[in-house]
């Protein structure tokens, strides 16, 4: 019989590598908790004597339940994959991130958290992220169960990244609810989002919660959580921004090194590859991006005619001029 050490691996990989979104359609409905909790159930991915609980809000599924606090962080994040898989699977896009909680079945106070995120679960998907590198990218976040956050009656709109990432739920009225309002702005801390004004929100609840008040913090959760789903959003087309920008400045990095070094080498089709160079730098002076033109003359040009790939060097030339709008001739003198 296979050892559980050697079957949850085995799973996993089985798991991973049939991808985490085999279900391309959304569901109909937002799952209840009622339906999370079968499907993870019923997928058989977490040991047996696991049980669990779990709640959808907005994309979001947080899950709980208990595990020993001597499982090993790495096979936490395994099974923080293997449940968004089935999530995934079951729901399809309505379930955006998933956001398990461990909590230690010896000391309930301690937690550990992992959340898979969207954006993860999409470049694994998309196989830009290997399995390796998925398990590597998660974190395990260590927290205390029912601690108070940071103390004091004053404002919180000036706090600490550090204090926020540090801060706990006071137990009592909607804590789950604010448990996981709490996980979103700490995810949103940790991609240096707006953050303070949301944490200033949420620690007025946390008042309210130790001074009694559990009725009164409706409204204030209410107007929580559009502002947390905006900075969500506005965190997303920061980084789309940042990478489109990194990708223009490495494309503009080609463009500039091959124009102060580069020059066609001397020999077989030597006239049509300056034709080509002449329109590529044409192209750079108008203001039109050559970046990519840059690359392919040399990966599929030059390299070729280094390796003496006459035929493949061939192909390349005629598909630059055919793109760079340069007649194509039969004469490679």
């Amino acid at each position: 019989m296979i050892s559980r050490s050697v079957y949850r691996p085995v799973l996993a990989a089985l798991l991973l590598l049939a991808g985490l979104c085999s279900n391309p359609f959304p569901a109909l409905a937002a799952p209840t908790p009622t339906q999370l909790v079968e499907a993870i159930a019923s997928s058989k991915v977490l040991p047996a004597s696991v049980r669990v609980n779990a709640q959808y809000y907005m994309g979001q599924v947080s899950v709980y339940m208990y595990r020993s606090g001597r499982v090993p962080d790495n096979d936490l994040k395994i099974d923080s994959v293997l449940v968004t898989k089935v999530l995934r699977d079951k729901f399809g896009t309505d379930v955006k991130s998933v956001q398990l909680n461990f909590y230690d079945s010896n000391n309930q106070r301690d937690v550990r958290q992992c959340v898979v995120s969207q954006a993860q679960v999409d470049d694994f998907a998309a196989r830009k992220m290997s399995q390796e590198q998925l398990l590597n990218y998660l974190t395990i976040t260590r927290t205390t169960a029912g601690g108070g956050g940071s103390s004091g009656g004053g404002s919180y709109a000036n706090a600490a990244k550090e204090q926020v990432l540090a801060a706990v739920c006071s137990p009592g009225y909607k804590e789950e609810d604010r448990g996981i309002l709490l996980l979103q702005i700490k995810a949103i801390a940790k991609r240096d989002g707006n953050f303070q004004k949301l944490f200033a929100k949420f620690k007025q609840m946390d008042d309210m919660i130790k001074a009694g008040k559990s009725e009164e913090i409706v409204p204030v959760y209410n107007d929580l959580i559009p502002m947390i789903t905006i900075e969500q959003a506005n965190c997303n087309q920061r980084a789309a921004a940042a990478v489109n920008d990194a990708a223009s400045r490495n494309n503009q990095a080609i463009v500039q090194s091959a124009f102060m070094s580069y020059f066609p080498r001397v020999g077989f089709a030597y006239h049509r590859r300056v034709a080509i160079w002449s329109a590529i730098k044409r192209m750079n002076a108008g203001g039109r991006d050559a970046s990519a033109y840059v690359e392919y003359l040399q990966n599929r040009v030059d390299k070729p005619f280094i390796a003496g790939d006459l035929e493949g060097m061939k192909a390349g030339i005629i598909q630059l001029e055919q793109q760079l709008g340069i007649p194509v001739t039969f004469n490679w003198n």
